[in-house]
């Protein structure tokens, strides 16, 4: 809601930028003949009006038929098409920049300025195709307007879900972009291999998989879902020590993904035989592990190996340290299969549940969303008055 409200601003603040310079344009056009009797363009006012009675998409319309079209008011014009496209009117937004393209008086550059804002246009009403030809034109110049283009093209060329011609513009936005921005680049050329490597995984090319998941690597070796489609691939080859490798490489580079490759893991221990590899990634997990995921699954691995009961105590010494839901929810399901109960396990429930519902809102503003533990009548986030209700379902009313 904030940037709503940013962009609110920006936009009545850009409409009056421009009655302010088309008035002044106008101003210096009426200068000669004021003495004659003669008074702005009443457009202006007309364009004031609409504004002033929070009509701006008339407001607009009318600037933009007032404003003369030439570089000192190129600015004014593309703000407007930019203004029209952030407010939906997607199709009046080309229009405004396709009758920019049409006129002549404006240099190279000026043209490059308006075919990108074009472009943005296009993709936004879902024009891929003719944005992607527009920027092939743009990817010829040089400096700033090549780069610009070769990030569209790479937006484009995701929507497209075309991973190929993606990677093949990321690699030229790599070779022209400031150094600031090569790792940001670098990561989505990663992500682009891993897509296309996925799609060989599943028609079962295995040796172009490898091939592209080593490009991902080189692109963006923090790249955890690398190392996850790596131990994909060599779990399914039978490679079953490689593929542990690379699903403890995971934990190294982020160990929320280790819930994603626990039961892999396993599986791939038992297959290869390391007995004691496994017992020894066990141990070292029930020490340190504190996601909700892995440490469901170290449960549902003590239960199959040493019993309900074990897996029960460790759930229950867990919820000690950290209350969890989830956590809650397995161990009463453990629980139910045991006869005998524990006045002090209710207790750590009734914590647990405790903490949980009282960590979370009771309110929530139906305009933006913004949550709250207690009642406001007027919105913290957004300024409006009487629109924060009770949050309902299961942890509301």
């Amino acid at each position: 809601m904030e940037e709503s409200v940013f962009k609110d601003g920006l936009l009545y603040f850009l409409l009056l930028t421009a009655l302010g310079l088309g008035w002044w344009l106008g101003r210096r056009r009426v200068s000669g003949y004021a003495q004659r009797g003669g008074t702005p363009n009443k457009d202006y006012f007309i364009g004031l009006n609409f504004l002033l009675n929070d009509e701006p998409d008339d407001a607009i319309d009318i600037f933009i038929e007032s404003l003369e079209i030439n570089s000192s008011t190129l600015d004014t014009h593309m703000a407007l098409g930019t203004l029209l496209r952030r407010r939906g009117k997607v199709d009046r937004s080309i229009a405004v920049y396709q009758d920019l393209l049409g006129r002549s008086g404006f240099t190279r550059d000026e043209v490059n300025e308006i075919k990108i804002n074009l472009v943005q246009s296009y993709i936004s009403a879902g024009l891929l195709d003719r944005a992607e030809h527009l920027l092939e034109e743009l990817r010829q110049e040089k400096g700033g307007i090549k780069v610009k283009a070769l990030v569209h093209s790479a937006h484009v060329y995701q929507l497209e879900k075309d991973w190929v011609n993606g990677v093949a513009a990321l690699t030229d936005l790599l070779r022209v972009c400031p150094p600031g921005k090569g790792q940001e680049y670098q990561h989505l050329a990663s992500h682009f291999y891993c897509e296309l490597a996925e799609i060989e995984l599943d028609n079962g090319h295995m040796s172009q998989a490898r091939e592209y998941l080593q490009q991902a690597w080189n692109q963006d070796r923090g790249n955890v879902r690398v190392s996850i489609l790596r131990g994909h691939l060599e779990q399914r080859c039978g490679n079953y020590g490689e593929a542990i490798k690379q699903y403890l490489q995971v934990k190294k580079q982020d160990s929320v993904f280790m819930a994603d490759v626990f039961f892999p893991l396993l599986e791939c221990y038992r297959k290869a035989g390391k007995t004691k590899g496994l017992h020894k990634f066990i141990e070292s997990s029930l020490e340190s592990e504190d996601h909700a995921s892995v440490l469901l699954g170290l449960a549902e691995h003590l239960e199959q190996e040493e019993g309900s009961q074990v897996a029960i105590n460790f759930l229950l010494r867990r919820l000690e340290r950290k209350p969890s839901l989830r956590l809650l929810h397995q161990a009463l399901v453990l629980k139910a299969d045991l006869p005998e109960d524990h006045p002090e396990n209710l207790a750590l429930f009734q914590r647990v549940l405790n903490s949980y519902i009282n960590s979370k809102a009771q309110y929530c503003c139906e305009n933006c969303g913004f949550e709250l533990k207690s009642l406001h009548w007027h919105c913290p986030s957004c300024s409006r008055w009487g629109s924060v209700k009770h949050v309902m379902g299961v942890l509301g009313e």
